[in-house]
């Protein structure tokens, strides 16, 4: 895309990616968090299954509310960030929106169960067509719109939901005893959980949407390939918190704070450990590696990908403290510090890009980031008694645990 079209147009597809990921986290915050945590506290079968029903229809009304926020809003945003097709996009997304429902519903069954085949094969189909097509329309060297890549997010997300069902066909979409004061009890724990994802995430997008208003959309492309490099360094952070969830609220029944040490440092040692490798060359050759997949023409991201870069080593910290406050039902934290968090961001941003320009963005998030990471660590000392420093060690650990099991497969091969 980067190499395709214009720095209007890719600054545009960054704006309506970082909005429409803030919608699909409400539904990880209000809908995927309390499912699986009430799912993991059931005591029966059948309550669970009341718990499925519940959340479906909940997912179904807040996607409904959304798609109408949406619809009045499309225009609006185009114009506040000058983008003609800006609207467009939303108008596709809507249709999107609702045939996430089944996607993500089938999902978060899996993640209960925590069963990840038809996780893996869902969102294959579902992001691989995109990716697939703008290489072969690269290619051939034949032009494309916005809107074209929009319609194919939508034609995939259509066909994810058809793969996922056929890995929880033995769940009844709908039980017949349908519980009201459930409902009750999930919004309660989601509304905390909802405020969480959308602040986590705005926080994450606040750089972006400052600087396609404080400078230009074609700032926010320049921005962008360090954004678009450091999250796909940040993949395993969000595969060992998708593991680590479903499981927090069992270790603390079957080993108290104990449990609870363990999960979180074992958790954020190996994120660290498998992003490490791969940090260290994108940190040294972020100029080659920008050039390369984005042309010299967004040569402009390479410094700020190296203070990106160190967003990616706070970030396992910060999330699996997340994962469990909220696993253990106090969400509410989380929130608060969130929202401090995003308060924080705004103010950092808003003054260091208009000494320092792009780079303030990168600062003054990376500086809030810091600042949340003291906090919630010092917190978890004192509810849990989780000494941050004993991660470290770890780390080496699972290099140990690694090499070793490296050289047995060796031996095995070679017959010895």
């Amino acid at each position: 895309m980067f190499r395709m079209m214009t720095e209007e147009e890719n600054g545009t597809w960054a704006l309506f990616i970082t909005i429409t990921t803030v919608m699909e986290l409400t539904r990880n915050g209000l809908i995927r968090n309390p499912m699986i945590t009430f799912i993991a506290s059931s005591t029966s079968q059948s309550e669970k299954y009341s718990v499925i029903t519940a959340s479906l229809i909940m997912h179904t009304i807040v996607v409904a509310i959304m798609s109408l926020a949406v619809l009045f809003g499309a225009v609006p945003m185009a114009k506040f960030w000058n983008a003609p097709q800006l609207d467009m996009l939303f108008y596709i997304y809507i249709l999107r929106g609702f045939a996430l429902i089944p996607c993500y519903h089938f999902e978060y069954i899996q993640h209960s169960r925590a069963d990840f085949k038809g996780v893996f094969w869902g969102n294959s189909v579902r992001l691989a067509p995109l990716g697939i097509y703008t290489m072969i329309v690269y290619l051939l060297n034949k032009p494309t719109s916005l809107v074209e890549l929009a319609m194919v997010q939508l034609i995939s997300t259509i066909a994810s939901a058809f793969v996922e069902y056929q890995y929880v066909k033995d769940v009844p979409l709908f039980y017949k005893k349908f519980d009201r004061s459930l409902v009750k009890k999930m919004l309660s724990f989601g509304k905390y959980t909802l405020g969480t994802s959308i602040s986590s995430n705005v926080v994450r997008s606040t750089d972006s949407w400052m600087i396609g208003r404080m400078i230009s959309l074609d700032a926010v492309a320049s921005y962008n390939p360090a954004l678009r490099i450091a999250n796909l360094v940040e993949v395993p952070t969000l595969a060992i918190t998708n593991l680590v969830f479903p499981q927090v609220s069992r270790k603390m029944r079957e080993s108290g704070n104990k449990g609870i040490q363990d999960v979180y440092i074992k958790s954020v040692s190996l994120i660290l450990a498998i992003m490490l490798p791969m940090m260290i060359p994108f940190y040294v050759l972020s100029d080659f590696i920008i050039e390369v997949i984005f042309t010299s023409k967004y040569s402009d991201a390479a410094p700020i990908l190296r203070i990106t870069i160190f967003f990616m080593l706070i970030l396992p910290f910060n999330r699996q403290f997340g994962t469990v406050v909220d696993a253990l039902k106090k969400p509410k934290l989380n929130f608060y510090l969130l929202v401090m968090m995003g308060i924080l961001n705004v103010i950092l941003i808003y003054f260091l890009v208009q000494s320092m320009g792009l780079k303030g963005a990168a600062y003054g998030t990376l500086i809030s980031y810091l600042i949340i990471l003291v906090i919630n660590q010092v917190i978890l000392n004192k509810l849990y008694n989780i000494n941050t420093f004993k991660v470290f060690p770890a780390i080496w650990e699972w290099y140990k645990m690694g090499w070793n099991v490296g050289w047995r497969q060796f031996y095995k091969i070679i017959g010895r």
